[in-house]
């Protein structure tokens, strides 16, 4: 009985090694001192039973050790794999809107979506390339890298979705991929708030920026592209339309289509630029926002 009470201990309990060892050597003594003190074990029994125990503790004690070791790299194995899909569901995060992350995290993939209301921000630097040619490699990529982490601070703050940077251009959309009311307002705060940092940082840095914003609203097709290095991306002539927004506009101004300007009217205050030609659009009314109105 007691043999079949040390492997209970031992196999059965899942007691950890520790604590497993004590049961089975405190049962084992207790045993032959019982039996001991009731005279039932002479000396040759007494050694006969001592020698069977210790074998069957020893036995025991490999079998729980292998178990107890078998448990701790499932745990670790468990605990690893835990740790590498939150480290890749916060890297999905960090490239897609959450809503898409989720979903791709779930099923795989992710579906493109057809948004009928929104609105795209753009902003570009006024000669980037005359500076990029003369900046040494290594300030450009940190001046760049400031200025767009700050930017990212911006839209996240005014709820705008950062869709990607292409060379010095900053594009971010709102309205998708979750529709909202105010997609336009959040745009044209995100670029006043872009222009503002500027004009702060600009007062103090060495190397001068300088910003146009561009901001158009209307129809587009959202989606997940890529195999190994997905990216949120989104299409149509909206896209197009707010790339002109920017090109057309001015230095340190926030300017803006007749469509953006309809929805934002009754929060903000803007001057009417007449039509300005686009490039490949012909003549589009244009506005600059001059700034919040006041209530």
């Amino acid at each position: 009985m007691v043999v079949i009470h040390l492997f209970s201990i031992y196999g059965v309990f899942r007691l950890r090694f520790p604590a497993a060892v004590a049961g089975g050597w405190i049962s084992m003594a207790m045993y032959l001192i019982v039996l001991s003190a009731l005279g039932l074990l002479s000396g040759t029994n007494m050694f006969r039973h001592a020698g069977a125990l210790l074998m069957a503790n020893l036995w025991g004690m490999l079998i729980c050790y292998q178990m107890d070791l078998a448990l701790r790299r499932a745990f670790l194995a468990v605990r690893d794999v835990a740790a590498e899909r939150e480290r890749s569901e916060r890297l999905l995060l960090n490239i897609l809107p959450a809503e898409l992350a989720q979903e791709l995290s779930a099923t795989g993939s992710a579906r493109p979506a057809r948004h009928e209301s929104a609105t795209i921000l753009f902003t570009d630097f006024s000669g980037f390339t005359q500076a990029a040619s003369s900046m040494p490699a290594e300030r450009m990529v940190a001046e760049l890298s400031e200025i767009f982490a700050a930017f990212d601070d911006i839209t996240d703050a005014c709820g705008v979705e950062k869709i990607k940077t292409i060379g010095d251009a900053y594009m971010a959309a709102a309205g998708l991929p979750k529709s909202c009311p105010d997609h336009a307002q959040r745009c044209v705060r995100a670029g006043l708030g872009m222009i503002d940092y500027l004009e702060n940082r600009n007062s103090t840095a060495a190397f001068k920026w300088s910003l146009r914003v561009g901001v158009h609203s209307g129809p587009v097709v959202a989606g997940v592209v890529g195999k190994r290095k997905y990216a949120f991306d989104i299409w149509g002539d909206t896209v197009n339309v707010a790339s002109r927004m920017e090109s057309s506009g001015e230095i340190g101004r926030v300017n803006v289509s007749a469509y953006t300007f309809d929805l934002i009217r009754a929060e903000f205050d803007c001057t009417y630029r007449g039509k300005v030609d686009a490039k490949g659009k012909g003549q589009i009314d244009m506005y600059f926002v001059t700034g919040a109105r006041r209530v």
